[in-house]
């Protein structure tokens, strides 16, 4: 759920950036349009497969015979 009026800087942005009051009048992007991703990729050489997870808008590829081969699909708060 969004909050009606977002910090402009999550607390760790405003403490690397010096801005004790998250009033950097730079910065555009609001907190809750911050996000996170991971990509997690194992290989089992014995098995010789790899298995793939993701979260968020991150896209796990390969590249095999010169061609990218998409190896995950992207979650998007619409899917």
């Amino acid at each position: 759920m969004r909050r009606e009026k977002p910090p402009k800087k999550s607390p760790i942005l405003q403490i690397l950036s010096g801005d004790k009051n998250g009033d950097d009048k730079n910065e555009d992007m609001t907190l809750d349009s911050i996000g996170c991703t991971s990509n997690v990729i194992y290989i089992d050489h014995a098995e010789k497969k790899a298995y793939v997870a993701n979260a968020g808008d991150s896209r796990c590829t390969m590249g095999r015979a010169g061609k990218c081969v998409e190896m995950s699909v992207d979650h998007k708060p619409e899917c």
